[in-house]
């Protein structure tokens, strides 16, 4: 099995849709070719932690013609946080928030 098809086998068992040129696109960022045959030297993290962010802002379902298509956006965001954390990267999908510490000073 090669890397791309991996890929799209993943994206598969999640029902997105990404098209074999960004994926060529995404894994040229992290130095790997979709051609090549995955082995278990290969560590996609970095790909998936660098393609979440798109696919996350994608609508969670599209319907057209009778026809659905819809992800579990919070199973992906979830993956997203292991990986960010796995990887020592932020995450870029956490909320900012404000704490008051005036009660310290």
């Amino acid at each position: 099995m090669t890397i791309g098809e991996y890929i799209q086998e993943k994206f598969s068992n999640w029902s997105v849709e990404y098209s074999d040129g960004m994926v060529a696109a995404e894994l040229a960022r992290v130095n790997l070719d979709p051609s090549d045959t995955i082995t278990n030297d290969i560590n996609l993290d970095t790909f998936f932690y660098n393609i979440f962010p798109d696919i996350i802002l994608l609508p969670k379902s599209v319907s057209e013609g009778g026809f659905s298509i819809s992800y579990d956006k919070d199973a992906i965001t979830a993956y997203y946080k292991i990986l960010a954390s796995r990887l020592g990267l932020p995450n870029l999908l956490a909320k900012d928030t404000i704490t008051d510490i005036t009660h310290k000073w």
